[in-house]
């Protein structure tokens, strides 16, 4: 045997021991050490706003060692706030994060000195960013919706396991108690046999709807080009139309219509929308609960839409099928706000209270034939029954066990990318780690696909195809990817 062979087949060994390593535990990177307790090496992908938030949720346990961002102001402003949240907290600021406008130049400058990635940019980036990540052999955790087409989302959970790292979608509500004692509460019949699921929100927030492209001067603090990323190349732009004043005298004299750094979620090669936005909260409960089941057709109605930009208000309908626990039910969606200037929400069910009814803007009720489960916010943190008097019944039933605690809690409630970051350290699966979240992601991702084809759909899981109406399957997968972001 010669030395080259040799060396070759001691290669694929140490690989394959590699490989399987992979599976049974935390980051690579921290094999071989006592893992318990050690501060992770984490960068951070998309640095101001939720990426603010998110490296808040980690940076007092872990050491922040790169901030990413396309924009030169906010880049400079998040970490002053990393600074910040450290001294406010009485610790004492390390050594600052190295900064960069390109997560690609971070990972070829510094990629061995990294041991987890959190992705929080504009939903067009999450997948080739995560990718870059993965490709490095990176646990890494990424903003909801994960990503903002159907494709993307299975492609990255492909990768993921793959790499066989830990990961995690940053939707909070997965984390909490709430979700659990909703979910216990259904299965051990609470409140009888489920029968319908109504969600809605206020969102979006943005302007949505005919919107027209204008090509002020790109801002210097910005790269437009790094911003783009996937996306084909084009000119700076804002934009004009009928919802953009309403949406300037809401959020005030500091807002503008650009899609930097916020009001992208209403384009569809950005974002989508207020199901990207709100879905992977507001319809996370009923995944769980639904035994994480995919919607066999989605029925649709909205306001005007258009290639670019989607709807200013969205009613859907997601049809199940049967299952061991439920009958076929309904699962329905109603977002944004009407022309009369009245938040689109479902009929209330006349066992919920109509006051309580009235102050939710955004919430849930999992409707059964003995009470109805209600939660007058996005992220099932605080639910209660209705009936009152069926929910004192139930928390007697809780208290001398006859409703038993059934699902894993969560060692770090409210706080997704801590709870990633604890699991690479001390062990366990992250709540909505990909197995959970990249379903999650589709089953929300499926009512834009109805959105933009403008009628119902007939979904194939399997085959990951519209079974009757062949041209929304173009909205299946992003049309193209620039050259040297894959």
């Amino acid at each position: 045997m010669t030395a080259s062979s040799l060396s070759r087949r001691r290669f694929l060994k140490q690989s394959a021991g590699l490989a399987a390593a992979a599976s049974l535990g935390p980051n690579l990177l921290l094999r071989g050490q006592d893992t318990a307790g050690k501060r992770l090496n984490i960068a951070v992908i998309g640095a101001l706003g939720k990426g603010q938030v998110d490296t808040g949720k980690v940076c007092l346990d872990h050491n922040i060692v790169a901030l990413v961002d396309v924009d030169s102001e906010r880049l400079a402003k998040a970490g002053k706030g990393w600074e910040k949240k450290l001294k406010d907290a009485g610790q004492t600021p390390p050594q600052a994060p190295k900064m960069y406008a390109d997560f690609r130049k971070m990972f070829d400058e510094m990629a061995k000195g990294i041991d987890a990635v959190i992705v929080s940019t504009p939903d067009h980036t999450h997948y080739v960013a995560a990718m870059r990540a993965l490709k490095y052999g990176k646990p890494v955790a990424v903003q909801k919706p994960l990503c903002n087409t159907i494709w993307e989302i299975r492609d990255l959970h492909r990768a993921a396991k793959e790499a066989g790292v830990l990961t995690q979608m940053g939707n909070q509500g997965r984390t909490m108690e709430g979700q659990r004692l909703a979910k216990e509460w259904i299965d051990q019949g609470a409140i009888g046999t489920l029968k319908e699921i109504r969600l809605w929100t206020d969102r979006p927030l943005w302007p949505q709807g005919p919107l027209t492209k204008t090509h002020p001067e790109c801002p210097g603090n910005v790269d437009w080009d790094l911003w783009l990323s996937v996306e084909s190349k084009e000119p700076y732009f804002e934009f004009e139309g009928p919802t953009v004043a309403a949406a300037q005298a809401k959020r005030g004299k500091d807002w503008h219509p650009g899609v930097h750094p916020w009001n992208w979620r209403g384009w569809w090669q950005f974002g989508s929308g207020a199901l990207g936005d709100m879905g992977c909260h507001i319809m996370d409960a009923s995944f769980s609960i639904l035994g994480q089941q995919i919607p066999i057709k989605i029925d649709v109605e909205s306001a005007p839409i258009t290639m670019l930009n989607g709807p200013v208000w969205t009613r859907l309908a997601y049809h199940f099928a049967a299952s061991e626990k439920h009958p076929a039910l309904t699962v329905s969606w109603h977002d944004g706000k009407l022309e009369s200037g009245q938040v689109n929400k479902p009929e209330r069910d006349p066992r919920v209270p109509e006051a309580v009814f009235d102050k939710a803007s955004s919430g849930m009720m999992f409707i059964g034939t003995d009470g109805v489960v209600f939660e007058p916010d996005a992220y099932c943190e605080h639910p209660v029954i209705f009936p009152e008097e069926r929910f004192a019944d139930v928390k007697k039933e809780m208290a001398d066990g006859r409703i038993k605690k059934t699902e894993a809690r969560s060692p770090m409630p409210d706080n997704p990318q801590g709870e990633w970051a604890h699991c690479i350290t001390n062990g366990g699966t992250p709540s909505s780690n990909f197995d959970y979240a990249a379903p999650l992601a589709e089953f929300v991702s499926l009512g834009n696909l109805a959105i933009r084809s403008g009628q119902a759909i007939e979904w194939d899981k399997k085959a990951m195809k519209v079974t009757n109406l062949e041209s929304a399957n173009q909205f299946v997968k992003r049309p193209s990817y620039r050259s040297g972001w894959l």
